[in-house]
């Protein structure tokens, strides 16, 4: 039968001094310009169906782009994993005195 090596026959030991990592400079990163994107952005809409084993993406898409009565249709889009996405090109303004929105452009 082989006999079994000690940690100390091994070599190993615990650690009684903790040494911690070396240090990095930290590096200073410029503010991202995001006011392009922003306003790229400022006309979509994302949203996730509550109950994906009922709710499918592929009916909601044509059912929201004829709710949404405007001028230009909004375009809609299947993100996967029961999200999908919304763009307008116009910013839709709801008046609280008229029956339905009114839209204009954006600036």
């Amino acid at each position: 039968m082989q006999r079994r090596l000690s940690t100390a026959e091994k070599g190993k030991a615990v650690a009684l001094e903790h040494l911690p990592a070396p240090r990095k400079a930290r590096v200073r990163v410029m503010e991202p310009y995001l006011s392009p994107l922003k306003e790229k952005h400022s006309l979509t809409i994302i949203g996730r169906v509550t109950n994906p084993s009922i709710q499918k993406v592929w009916s909601l898409i044509p059912f929201f782009t004829e709710h949404w009565k405007t001028d230009i249709p909004p375009v809609g889009s299947d993100l996967g994993l029961g999200m999908f996405q919304f763009q307008f090109e116009l910013f839709i303004v709801t008046d609280p005195t008229s029956k339905g929105p009114a839209s204009r452009k954006t600036p």
